[in-house]
């Protein structure tokens, strides 16, 4: 990583260096040749536009000190030419610099600089006409009437309008002209390239804890310079006073004279304020910002719904490799580890579950073989309903009937807990349950008893068990599945109606009564399938709901399967 970090600081250096020479070749070349131009901030544009912003800041503001060994006044422009790099950089960010048209509709906010330029320069010339390359145009409008100010903001954009113009564009191929590969390279440590993967939410949330660094550092070092601006105007104006000891000067002129060099001072330090604001920004987003967003967008995302995402979950955390070297990459190790062991504690409970799920359906399976082996009538009844159930539960779901309820889940468990339907019939004398004939009404009376016995013992097996969804719709089908769809008298036990019944129930009703009437009894035998689906069909709407039936229907073919293959 310290080699990774090395690497970072040469590239950075190496923009820096080269701004720095495209800006001082281009404005020797432009002040060979004697054209009306600057041509002094195309490399910084082209770096901002490249590494970021703060490479373009400082390379705006080392032109500036190296031109100001030549020029005084150039050091006092520092601050334009960062803000010259702050436009730039904040545009690349943007995709400005992937299109011509859009690089030049830059160019009305380098023309406000230009205002702030010729402020600077009014100042700078103590209210006089300043002396630059502007400076014809600026003469011939003042003497034309225009007062200084005016004249100087108009003369600038006479200039400022071909040279940003022509920066712009200059700036624009040499950023289309280095390879992408390298663009993207150093487009990531400006956090450009990082941007562009990042949903608008997520930029929200991540520029959210930039801003505040930001606003928090340009107050403190907004203070830094005005401590900085009185105390030179303090200075200044005290010196000044001392060469005077008979007294002999004019007050107003004098705080004109300090009030100008503080503002120059003031210009000066700003540019540098500018720069160390966007250093620690940059900083700070490398070492702080964006872990933290990387550490907190993956926690967000880490999925908890299955095996694999849970892996690629841990896999991409895994990847973020954040070496920091202080608190934040202790947290992120330490969530490294939270994250695997609850990885290793889902799988455990997941397993454990699953245990518990399968001792759960070997228990109901078992009851449901012990009802089977007491009713000697039963058979396959129970292997067969189950199955009947399933193949209509799916056709229902298929239709688009009660697909808010019939869920993979919810079809699964009907198949199992669809064999407990009969399990009261445990409690039935044997007498009863396996007479060879016709019950008399008492006997019928004791049948109809089984629903709520079952009831009672699939709640004791809650009490003991727990609650499971197998037992929860075990209890449903057992209960209800002798309700009849209009609520008439001859459902039981309770003579509830319509889809008061539950889903389970409704759909075991018929289920149930088909196979009755298929299956081979001591009193009778099975009745032909056509035949038996036909009086299905019948008591749709009264005994049964309409709608199964018709899913049974569209089935008949699969659960005539079903019958041939579990025949008593």
């Amino acid at each position: 990583m310290n080699s990774i970090k090395k690497q970072n600081v040469i590239y950075v250096m190496s923009m820096i260096i080269l701004g720095v020479i495209i800006n001082r070749v281009l404005n020797g070349i432009n002040g060979h040749f004697g054209w009306p131009l600057y041509l002094d901030c195309i490399g910084t544009m082209f770096i901002a536009a490249l590494g970021g912003t703060f490479p373009g800041m400082m390379v705006g503001f080392i032109t500036n000190m190296i031109g100001g060994i030549s020029d005084t006044s150039t050091f006092y422009y520092g601050t334009i030419n960062v803000l010259i790099a702050l436009i730039a950089g904040m545009a690349s960010e943007r995709g400005y610099f992937d299109n011509l048209k859009k690089v030049v509709s830059l160019l009305p906010f380098y023309l406000l600089l230009s205002v702030l330029c010729s402020l600077l320069t009014f100042v700078l010339f103590k209210l006089h006409v300043g002396e630059n390359v502007s400076t014809p145009a600026v003469m011939f409008l003042h003497n034309k009437g225009i007062p200084v100010l005016p004249s100087q903001i108009l003369g600038d954009f006479t200039v400022e309008i071909p040279d940003k113009l022509i920066s712009l564009v200059v700036a624009f191929l040499l950023y289309r002209l280095t390879p992408e590969g390298l663009r993207n390279k150093l487009g990531k440590l400006s956090g450009k390239e990082i941007k562009k993967e990042l949903s608008d939410e997520d930029k929200e949330k991540r520029d959210s804890l930039r801003i505040q660094l930001g606003i928090w550092l340009m107050i403190a070092g907004m203070l830094i310079v005005m401590v900085a601006f009185f105390i030179s105007y303090k200075t200044y104006i005290e010196a000044k006073v001392a060469g005077f000891p008979d007294g002999s000067y004019e007050v107003s002129v004098l705080r004109t004279e300090t009030l100008l060099y503080s503002g120059k001072m003031l210009s000066a330090v700003l540019g540098l304020l500018l720069c160390v604001v966007s250093f620690a920004m940059v900083l700070a987003d490398h070492v702080v910002v964006t872990p933290l967003h990387k550490m907190a967008r993956e926690m967000e995302r880490f999925a908890y719904d299955s095996d694999s995402g849970r892996d690629k979950s841990v896999e991409k955390i895994e990847s973020l490799d954040i070496h920091t070297g202080n608190e934040i990459e202790e947290l992120y190790v330490a969530m490294s580890k939270t994250v695997k062991d609850i990885d290793t504690y889902i799988d455990t409970t997941n397993k454990q579950a699953a245990t518990i799920s399968k001792l759960h359906i070997n228990i109901i399976t078992a009851l449901a073989d012990i009802v089977e082996s007491r009713d000697e009538t039963t058979g396959f009844h129970v292997k067969r309903t189950a199955k009947y159930c399933e193949l209509i539960a799916k056709e229902l779901r298929k239709s688009g009937k009660y697909t808010d309820e019939l869920t993979d889940d919810f079809i699964d468990t009907l198949t199992i807990a669809a064999p407990l339907h009969d399990i009261g019939k445990i409690k039935i004398p044997d007498a009863i349950l396996n007479k060879p004939g016709r019950l008399t009404d008492e006997e019928f009376d004791v049948i109809k008893t089984h629903p709520a016995l079952g009831k009672d013992m699939l709640e004791s097996a809650k009490a003991t068990m727990g609650e499971t969804a197998y037992l929860e719709m075990a209890e449903d089908i057992a209960y209800s599945h002798h309700e009849w769809w209009d609520g008439s008298d001859r459902g039981y036990p309770e003579r509830i109606s319509g889809i008061n019944i539950p889903l389970s129930a409704r759909i075991m009703a018929v289920a149930d009564v088909f196979d009755a009437l298929v299956s081979k009894r001591p009193y009778k035998d099975g009745m032909p399938i056509e035949k038996a689906m036909n009086i299905i069909v019948d008591e749709a709407g009264t005994h049964f709901d309409p709608e199964i039936v018709e899913a049974m229907l569209r089935v008949k073919t699969k659960i005539r399967e079903v019958v041939e293959k579990y025949s008593d």
